[in-house]
């Protein structure tokens, strides 16, 4: 809510219509209270709890009902942007039309909404800060409802500018590339596109005790279908350079017909596979899934068009050979892909390549021996008691296994940023605010019932060192340099 100023409030009073409403103009001083608990939007010199940033203060909502408050409180507008439509909008601050920022008088910093959340006493809320020298789009703010009593029922109403489609596909495509860019962190499964076609390496998602689920394609599909795109690409490169030399190749009579098909999904695995290489956010082979499919697409196509020309027959001892291969491949994979047991031998015999970092170490051997190096290193052992039994042995993890992969959401983790701030729960802030007080009423009473106990003092416990303890004087000495200290309330 929107208040005036106690000198602009002065100045309404003593105007001829102190109830006109007045509207708020570019470079007028405001203050922002909360409607409910009657807080003011307050900002000082302080570093805000999460971000610890020099040139960013700390912005709270300070005061009560009747609180006057103080200059802390004080926001100049200052109106940025307005609709084209409205021309007024640039000039007076307009609900939905104007785009305007709120500078700190005191500090000179404008109000910022941090992407960074509050801890869990604040219920995971979004930080707002107010910073210093802030770039402009970080600190625009827009009025989307007003409500005032006061308002004439004929008054103009705003809305937002109704946009088509054409415009809503590209307000959505750049707000996805921004999300995306924005997300830059590292992370220890993240791959680049240029190793996605020859599958270098996967992505744990979960692991526990002796099973463990991680993301790998079928090797015979992923590489056959990388095969035939490449084969395309180098069939049609080469025959354009033997049509410049005026050779025509038909290409077994099913040119036109390869260029058409599989050119359809070469160029479709282009578009979904090459734009991730100008992409500075993190990236995991799951991103190259859409590309594969219509790589295997072109591979089913270049196998049909360049078997018509052999036996029924060859044909398809070929079709099922392959069928039988890749159903072998699916069930040898399908223990990373379900987390269902395993053995340790079949799970080092099935990494074709070392890159495949999923961890062997975690099944049991098929021999029930557990393979040692050449020097066994005793592991040390942590005895526990026990009730009722034997004492329970814990065994520490040997230090060069692997990690224990953890459960990764890769649509949880590029979300985060959009998470919505969780529902405020305003009776349970009121009644732990009056917990709070009574526990400080109790706290202060007690404390001056141990004033009035005091001590007596002994002629023998008088000394020099004692700030006031004269022979003649009977109270509680006071050591000289100590620093006197309140007592503390409960919950502190």
């Amino acid at each position: 809510m929107i208040t005036r100023t106690e000198a602009a409030e002065q100045r309404v009073q003593n105007s001829t219509d102190p109830t006109a409403l007045q509207q708020i103009k570019d470079g007028d001083i405001v203050r922002l209270m909360h409607y409910k608990t009657h807080r003011r939007l307050h900002s000082h010199d302080v570093r805000p709890p999460v971000t610890t940033n020099d040139y960013q203060n700390e912005v709270s909502g300070y005061g009560w009902e009747g609180f006057k408050g103080d200059s802390n409180d004080h926001w100049r507008v200052q109106i940025l942007e307005g609709d084209s439509r409205v021309p007024e909008s640039k000039e007076k601050l307009m609900a939905i039309h104007s785009r305007f920022r709120l500078i700190h008088v005191g500090q000179r910093c404008a109000l910022f909404s941090n992407r960074k959340k509050l801890p869990k006493w604040a219920h995971e809320q979004v930080e707002v800060t107010c910073m210093k020298s802030a770039k402009f789009p970080k600190t625009l703010w827009r009025i989307e409802t007003n409500i005032n009593s006061q308002i004439p029922a004929d008054a103009p109403l705003a809305e937002y500018k109704r946009p088509g489609l054409v415009a809503k596909v590209l307000e959505a495509t750049a707000v996805m590339w921004r999300v995306n860019n924005g997300l830059t962190k590292s992370h220890p499964y993240e791959s680049r596109p240029h190793t996605w076609p020859w599958m270098r390496r996967g992505m744990s998602f979960w692991g526990k005790e002796s099973r463990g689920i991680y993301l790998l394609g079928t090797p015979i599909l992923w590489w056959l279908s990388f095969v035939a795109i490449s084969a395309f690409a180098g069939i049609q490169v080469v025959m354009f350079l033997r049509d410049r030399r005026g050779i025509c190749d038909r290409l077994m009579g099913v040119r036109e017909r390869y260029a058409d098909t599989v050119g359809f999904f070469f160029i479709g695995w282009v578009l979904h596979w090459i734009p991730f290489f100008i992409m500075g956010r993190q990236l995991f082979i799951h991103h190259y899934l859409p590309a594969l499919w219509l790589a295997i697409m072109g591979f089913i196509g270049t196998l049909d068009l360049f078997t018509r020309r052999i036996s029924r027959r060859v044909r398809q001892v070929l079709m099922i050979g392959l069928l039988l291969v890749t159903i072998r491949m699916y069930f040898q994979y399908s223990h990373i892909a379900y987390g269902t047991a395993w053995s340790r031998e079949g799970c080092q015999s099935s990494k074709w390549l070392k890159s495949w970092d999923y961890d062997c170490k975690r099944y049991p051997s098929m021999h029930g021996t557990v393979t040692t190096t050449a020097v066994d290193v005793p592991q040390p052992t942590t005895v526990m008691p026990s009730i009722g039994g034997s004492p329970a042995v814990i065994h520490a993890q040997n230090p060069e296994d692997p990690p224990q992969a953890e459960h990764f959401d890769p649509l949880e983790n590029e979300n985060k940023l959009n998470e919505p701030a969780p529902r405020i729960d305003h009776d349970k802030l009121n009644s732990n605010a009056d917990k709070l007080n009574k526990d400080m009423k109790k706290a202060a009473t007690t404390a001056r019932g141990d004033e009035k106990d005091e001590p007596v003092v002994h002629d023998d416990e008088k000394d020099e060192h004692f700030v006031g303890g004269d022979a003649g004087q009977d109270h509680t000495p006071t050591p000289q340099g100590s620093n006197l200290q309140a007592p503390v309330p409960p919950g502190f």
